[in-house]
């Protein structure tokens, strides 16, 4: 079987000022940098074989620190890359709520007809996001795998798993959180969801 660490990326200067990332490509900051190289030492017990990331900056250097840490090679893959939102990237919610006032209303309803300007289409999204987690997992069968992506991307494939087929999701990843999923030929199981002890309180 296999068993996929699934992280999310370590905070950015969008997400330190709120903003809607998708596709855009802010960098890691300082905090962001010491929460990835907090997650590398609670990953020394788990032994990855390889990473596997997002192209986007903010992932790729969590992945990078993380691989220098326990000596594991990181692989690029761009179908990891977060769900692009369109002509929300870069806003803040009260940047949306003031110009998109009924995208924001029905969003905050859960309403799945739901469309965003300049999105990408959410079915094609999520059909790329499962394939990928998918493929990764069938590639290394009784071996451990780092996923360091984001949180649409980790909210799609976990949806996924347990059935859900719509846009919203009751998951939340904080940044650098550790989730487990363990994948075998029958079901997979989620053994560790959004857990961020080792980042401590002080980050």
């Amino acid at each position: 079987m296999s068993r996929l660490l699934l992280i999310r990326h370590g905070r950015s200067a969008w997400n330190a000022e709120r903003r809607i990332q998708g596709w855009a490509d802010p960098p890691l900051d300082e905090v962001g940098r010491a929460q990835a190289r907090h997650i590398a030492e609670r990953l020394r017990a788990e032994q990855p074989l390889k990473l596997y990331t997002s192209p986007l900056q903010r992932a790729a250097e969590t992945a990078e620190i993380i691989g220098r840490a326990l000596g594991a090679p990181v692989v690029v893959d761009d179908r990891l890359k977060e769900h692009g939102v369109g002509d929300l990237e870069g806003l803040t919610w009260e940047e949306v709520v003031d110009q998109y006032p009924d995208l924001a209303q029905r969003w905050d309803q859960g309403d799945e007809e739901i469309t965003i300007p300049g999105e990408e289409e959410f079915d094609s999204f999520r059909a790329r996001v499962t394939a990928t987690c998918d493929e990764i997992a069938a590639h290394h069968t009784e071996q451990a795998v780092g996923i360091v992506t984001h949180g649409g991307v980790l909210s799609a494939y976990l949806n996924h798993l347990i059935g859900l087929p719509g846009r919203f999701s009751p998951f939340r990843f904080p940044n650098c959180s550790l989730s487990v999923v363990q994948v075998n030929s029958t079901r997979p199981r989620i053994l560790l969801l959004s857990d961020v002890c080792h980042l401590g309180g002080e980050i």
